[in-house]
């Protein structure tokens, strides 16, 4: 066997390199062969894939190559298996190996499907052939439809060398390597689009421990605006909020097995809740913030403070901004009702103010109003 000289070494280390910067699978084929034919030369050089059972081959070209007419793959699949590599095809997988090995050249002209309607149309006399080794495959031939990736350089004499065969065999498991390292590449970038589609509807923020954010979601951007309008900046969190968070964090370096320091925070606005939860651990250089929205009835949460039905109707009211005159309306009852009923709600939480008996009502059920932020209480 001729022995490669130090130039083909260091071509071969070169084209390796290349070879494992390949990231885009998508252009695999074209930029493997890119590298392979510049190392062994082949008039017409295809990487493609075969499914065995099947024998469907679908190839790739160099840029330039028009490729297989669709009568020439026709006759390619219908005399499928004449092409000698294939008959051998247990042997030929754990190697490079050339039309040449099998059959000489007279042999090869009898073909008369796929040598005369196929690869005489090419001017092709000879083809070397080297599949990249899924030794898993191997071993499942027999069993299952596989999958097979190659490459085959053709050309129009029969002058493959020993030095072509062995450069091709040091190439290959390199060759499937950075296949391989191509498929986890797009299998990466599959998942980190799905990842971002789905960022895209939760709420999510990263906070220092100085109360910066690091990192926010579109949408707990969109939910701090609503339920916080007085922010100004999608990266700067709310005043009320980074006061919360230092609160629960002190509470929880205090106390750090107490449930109470991971209990979230709930802040009501219209039919909604924003919940807001906060992940930190011991010695953490940063918080994770979690927010979720809830559809939620004011009116069913407040049933929870066991109040009559029509004391939790008026104190849903009075938490929605109404004054006596407008809830007297509203529940059909005369407004010295209302004030009695404000009388008792004051009495059963302990309170003597409608801002009193809506903070100590909201306290109790672990809610705040966003509405009581941003406009004065009705008297």
């Amino acid at each position: 066997m001729e022995p490669l000289t130090f130039k083909d070494t260091q071509t071969l280390n070169q084209s390796i390199q290349k070879l494992y910067s390949l990231r885009n699978l998508n252009t695999f084929g074209v930029d493997a062969l890119t590298i392979v034919n510049q190392l062994v030369h082949g008039e017409i050089p295809t990487f493609h894939s075969t499914c065995i059972r099947s024998r469907q081959i679908i190839y790739t070209f160099l840029n330039g190559f028009l490729g297989f007419t669709a009568e020439m793959k026709r006759v390619r699949l219908q005399h499928y298996g004449e092409h000698p590599i294939t008959q051998h095809m247990l042997q030929t997988f754990n190697g490079t190996y050339k039309i040449s090995d099998f059959i000489n050249s007279k042999e090869f002209h009898y073909l008369e499907g796929l040598y005369q309607q196929f690869f005489r149309l090419l001017d092709v006399e000879d083809q070397i052939i080297f599949f990249l080794p899924n030794f898993n495959s191997f071993h499942n031939l027999a069993q299952t439809d596989i999958t097979v990736v190659g490459v085959a350089l053709h050309r129009f004499q029969r002058n493959f060398t020993e030095r072509d065969r062995l450069i091709l065999d040091l190439l290959r498991p390199h060759l499937f390597q950075a296949y391989c390292n191509a498929q986890h590449c797009q299998q990466l970038q599959q998942n980190l689009s799905q990842l971002q589609q789905s960022l895209k509807s939760i709420g999510l923020v990263t906070l220092n421990t100085k109360g910066q954010v690091q990192w926010i979601t579109p949408q707990a951007t969109a939910w701090l605006e609503i339920y916080f309008p007085k922010s100004t900046a999608s990266l700067q969190l709310p005043n009320l909020v980074w006061s919360w968070v230092k609160h629960q964090v002190k509470v929880f370096t205090q106390e750090p097995d107490l449930p109470k320091a991971c209990l979230p925070w709930r802040i009501q606005h219209a039919d909604k809740q924003l919940v807001i939860r906060l992940v930190v651990e011991q010695n953490a250089e940063q918080y994770l913030l979690l927010l979720e929205e809830q559809t939620l009835s004011l009116l069913k949460l407040l049933e929870l403070l066991r109040l009559s039905q029509r004391e939790t109707e008026v104190l849903f009211w009075v938490i929605q901004g109404k004054d006596n005159k407008a809830i007297a309306k509203q529940l059909d009852v005369h407004i010295s009702t209302v004030r009695k009923h404000l009388e008792s709600i004051y009495r059963k939480l302990g309170v003597q103010s409608r801002t009193e008996a809506i903070a100590q009502a909201l306290e109790k059920l672990g809610v705040l109003n966003s509405l009581l932020l941003n406009r004065p209480l009705a008297n």
